[in-house]
């Protein structure tokens, strides 16, 4: 009987029964409140509902990001658990498709594959731009943001740390949400008053708990044995939790968790069909007449067999009737047809509910027009639009923790509250289309804006070029090609 607040109901590993369902608790995916971190950790009650939201993670939390976790690799848990196959002498493929991946995958290119613009609000400091672009220089905010976004897409929540490294420099870093959680108040704004960063070394958990001013460390502890007993604690300057969690969707599911089911039909109807074609070549061997009339024996039998080779010879019955034999292979009978239909009708049912486009639909590929494109995209756009909004509070609270902390130690402010962020969709654009039917319609293009929209060259490069064919001296190319980059810049 499965136990109350299971993590997964039906499903053992160790059991020779089969089950084909993978559900997630209701708890998995709980977010974790309290009325203050003071309360929380200095507390008698306050400790004991940490405790039990550490163990809640560990047992039921972690559990549920590590099998998406596993969907996103490729390494399917509903395929690899349990015992596919009751019978021991049958073939037991786990053929495994990385559907969670290429879904997380997409989705995370298409929303912010490009890198997304930093601006400012009319009458803001442009000074600013410059201390922003040093600090997306310093943490290569690029890679970083599209390693974030990849993990809100598979986990459904992603998480950033800041802190000041020991030459004074901004940094931002990544952390698994296999090893961090947050605690949220109990108001309707649901601001972080805590960030719990729990990973595991050597089987041993070593806990930080970051608050708006502190930072406690815990003395390490095991995973089954949690004792939270608090080994240094020390201040910081951000005056706010220094972790930023970015939510891929209103309920912090991954883009792939609801399409599991659909995603083990898949690799269960894949592998069944693999097992199929295995066993055919161990069919049943079926021998049909008077055996004892032809001398057929099972030790013959078995030779022939053996040997690839079956002699049966015919006779006459003691009635005087002749004798016949017959031999043949008896197997499963595969229905070509219908299991393949099935097996596309999975694979479109998870496009479709995880609104990733098919590209191998030949109905997509058939399309002309950019219209029309769009429009079988659209579910895309929807979850765009989705995960800019979340992402765009992700990136405010990321430059309001970088402003409070450069406002303590008298940095370079950052007014965050004025800053924009514009996202611009990975998608392939017909540039020369458009240039094409601007002109068409009476308007015109300068040669710096026809040399930038080409794949093959740009205007600086082609600029150089020609004065260098006119003769220009070096010294002329780049002053004339350095003034028109300050000219640009002021643009």
């Amino acid at each position: 009987m499965d136990k109350v607040n299971e993590f997964e109901h039906g499903i053992d590993t160790d059991t020779k029964a089969r089950s084909d369902s993978l559900r997630f608790g209701s708890l998995s995916n709980e977010q974790f409140r309290h009325g203050s971190s003071d309360e929380l950790l200095n507390t008698e009650d306050g400790k004991k509902a940490f405790r039990d939201m550490v163990e809640t993670f560990f047992n039921l939390q972690r559990k549920r990001l590590r099998v998406l976790a596993s969907y996103a690799q490729g390494d399917n848990y509903s395929i690899l658990a349990g015992s596919r196959r009751l019978d021991k002498e049958k073939a037991d493929y786990r053929v495994r498709h990385k559907w969670g991946g290429y879904i997380s995958s997409f989705a995370t290119s298409y929303v912010i594959g490009n890198p997304v613009t930093i601006g400012i609000l009319e009458g803001a400091e442009e000074e600013q731009l410059k201390v922003i672009e040093e600090i997306e220089w310093q943490n290569d905010i690029n890679s970083l943001n599209s390693d974030l976004a990849f993990d809100a897409s598979v986990y459904g929540r992603a998480f950033e740390y800041h802190f000041r490294d020991k030459d004074n420099v901004d940094r931002v870093v990544l952390i698994s949400p296999l090893e961090m959680f947050v605690i949220r108040d109990l108001t309707v704004e649901q601001s972080i008053i805590a960030a719990v960063h729990l990973p595991i070394f050597a089987e041993k958990v070593s806990a930080t708990v970051y608050t708006k001013d502190r930072i406690i460390s815990y003395k390490p502890f095991s995973v089954n044995l949690i004792n939270l007993i608090v080994e240094s604690e020390k201040k910081h300057e951000y005056k706010d939790v220094p972790v930023v969690e970015w939510w891929n969707n209103r309920f912090r599911m991954g883009d792939y968790e609801s399409e599991i089911s659909l995603i083990d039909a898949y690799d269960a109807g894949q592998s069944d069909t693999a097992n199929y074609m295995s066993d055919l070549n161990d069919a049943l061997l079926l021998i049909k007449g008077d055996l004892e009339a032809i001398g057929m024996s099972a030790e013959n039998a078995a030779k022939m067999k053996e040997a690839n080779t079956l002699l049966l010879q015919t006779g006459v019955s003691t009635n005087g009737q002749q004798t016949s034999a017959d031999a043949g292979y008896i197997y499963k009978q595969y229905d070509v047809q219908g299991t393949e239909a099935y097996k596309n009708r999975l694979a479109n049912d998870i496009h479709r509910f995880s609104r990733i486009p098919n590209l191998e639909d030949d109905r997509f590929n058939s399309t002309q027009s950019g219209i029309a494109l769009l429009y079988k995209m659209i579910g895309l756009e929807q979850v765009r639009k989705d995960k800019e909004a979340y992402f765009t509070k992700a990136l405010r609270r990321r430059y309001e923790l970088i402003s409070n902390i450069h406002k303590a130690i008298n940095k370079p402010a950052i007014e965050a509250n004025k800053l924009t962020f514009t996202f611009h969709p990975n998608i392939p654009q017909d540039v020369w289309t458009e240039i094409k039917a601007y002109i068409e319609a009476g308007g015109n293009l300068s040669q710096e804006t026809l040399m930038n929209s080409a794949s093959f060259t740009d205007y600086k490069t082609e600029q150089a070029r020609i004065l260098k064919e006119n003769g220009a001296s070096d010294s002329e190319i780049d002053q004339i090609v350095g003034e028109s980059d300050g000219k640009q810049a002021d643009n």
